[in-house]
């Protein structure tokens, strides 16, 4: 008794030592090829910097392209969406993925400077109560009347109706006009209380964005008519205009209101080096020029550094400089992994970054989509929580999530089974087991019926345990087991 117990006990180990070393796979998620068991299969045309982080059903396909260097989209409704091009058209467009995608382009915009890259028509915003008074909002690099060589930002109001703009005012009259045709900012989003945040870049001229009488390098918040809140933080500063919200900032061109929450997220362009991820807060200085992460473009020392007091630090910055643009806080059901994290376009680094976000933290960053290979210029989540992706290059882009993928089947392969699982007994002999080279014991089991060994297989049997103690094992699995036994043993020679 004491040695058939040292035989089940050697058994047990080896088959223990077999499982420890390799996780066995529900036969439902085998394959066709020589993949080892446990060993994720290649990505097989699935997009692979999601696939990477498991997600191997997403699929990226391209509803509108041969836009022209478009910059920002804007759903209507489930149907139709509004699309600004650089060159100075607002388009309509059918997004409907049942019939042909169509564009018509919208009439009625102000002059706009679009002759240098960064001039042009730029970002979008509805009105919260747009269903009903049809009134859109839009941001453009404006002219000077008299020669048309200085620049300023601009935003202006108008209603929809049909293909053309009617009323359009401009809400900002009074800016200063500058030389240099680049950082514009433009980005555009309304708070939970209706009230329109502008973010107005510091047109080059960095010095601007630390003086409050002056626009550029602020974030400004203003009445859905472009008057200005009486609440806003500046208002009893007489060195300060009052539209001004928070002042420090370079060039803004992402900012989104977190749909689940009152926090206001912003992208900025750093110099050399530097974007930066910001919380929008009231008062607020975000430092730039006198604390950045990046250099000049000469590679020489801005500022005082990276801190200094009273100036107030991002929640991620990227080094080397990815030029970030459009901002996404996604909510949605269609990625529930990333539900409240950042989605950040790249414009230099080609792809969309993933920023985890947990409590106000930023826990890790990934780059997903590089697969596009174009300056990514908008994201937005559509109302089925796709990701929808404008792209420079001209093409609109819809990310979206298929039904799990169908896992791979084959019938598994005993003789693995066997070797992993049930050799250590079958081999030896131990516990009285039938080795296979005793064959004809194995000729008396297979004159049983084949269902009846497969009972005995999953139930145990004499001195065989249940299951054979592969509790991982799927029942196919130990069933191809049995087969590769009984073929395997050699043919029983009788006198």
């Amino acid at each position: 008794m004491a040695v058939f117990r040292r035989q089940q006990s050697m058994c047990r180990l080896i088959l223990l030592i077999a499982i420890s070393a390799m996780t066995l796979a529900p036969a439902a998620q085998a394959r066709d090829d020589d993949r080892p068991y446990g060993t994720p299969p290649e990505f097989e045309g699935q997009l692979a910097s999601l696939a990477a982080i498991n997600i191997r059903n997403a699929e990226l396909e391209i509803v509108i392209d041969g836009l022209d260097e478009p910059w920002a989209i804007e759903f209507l409704d489930s149907e139709e969406a509004l699309i600004t091009e650089r060159r100075g058209r607002l388009l309509r467009v059918a997004v409907s993925l049942t019939d042909e995608s169509s564009l018509s382009e919208i009439t009625g915009l102000p002059e706009i400077a679009t002759m240098h890259q960064q001039t042009g028509l730029l970002d979008l915003a509805l009105h919260p109560e747009f269903e009903e008074n049809r009134l859109i909002y839009f941001s453009y690099a404006e002219p000077d009347p008299d020669t048309g060589r200085y620049f300023r930002t601009q935003v202006a109001r108008a209603r929809l109706e049909a293909n053309r703009l009617h009323d359009v005012r401009v809400l900002l009259p009074d800016g200063e006009y500058g030389w240099s045709p680049s950082n514009f900012g433009g980005a555009l989003w309304f708070d939970r209380h209706g009230r329109l945040l502008i973010s107005m870049g510091d047109r080059s001229e960095d010095v601007l964005s630390q003086r409050g009488e002056r626009l550029e390098g602020k974030i400004l918040r203003l009445h859905d008519d472009g008057s200005v809140p009486p609440d806003n933080p500046f208002i009893d500063d007489p060195k300060i205009d009052d539209r001004i919200l928070a002042l420090g900032v370079r060039n803004v061109q992402g900012m989104m209101r977190d749909p689940e929450g009152s926090e206001i997220y912003m992208t900025d362009h750093g110099p050399l080096g530097g974007d930066e991820i910001n919380v929008l807060k009231a008062g607020a200085n975000y430092g730039w020029p006198r604390i950045t992460y990046g250099l000049a473009y000469s590679t020489a020392p801005m500022g005082e550094g990276t801190h200094a007091e009273g100036l107030i630090q991002p929640i991620f910055y990227y080094l080397p400089s990815e030029a970030i643009s459009p901002l996404l806080v996604y909510r949605g059901r269609m990625f529930p992994e990333w539900n409240g994290d950042l989605l950040i376009g790249a414009l230099k680094g080609q792809h969309v970054s993933r920023l985890d976000l947990d409590g106000g933290r930023i826990r890790s960053e990934y780059p997903l989509l590089d697969e596009i290979g174009s300056r990514i210029r908008d994201l937005k989540t559509a109302a089925d929580g796709a990701v929808w992706i404008l792209t420079q290059d001209g093409d609109l882009l819809r990310l979206s999530r298929t039904e799990p993928l169908a896992p791979a089947k084959r019938t598994p392969n005993g003789e693995r089974v066997y070797q992993l699982v049930c050799a250590g007994c079958h081999d030896t002999g131990a516990a009285d087991a039938p080795r296979l080279d005793e064959a004809c014991r194995w000729r008396r089991l297979a004159q049983r019926p084949v269902e009846s060994l497969y009972r005995n297989t999953l139930n145990g049997i004499g001195n065989m345990p249940e299951r054979g103690l592969c509790y991982s094992c799927s029942e196919e699995h130990l069933f191809r087991a049995v087969d590769y036994m009984l073929e395997a043993a050699e043919e029983c020679e009788t006198p």
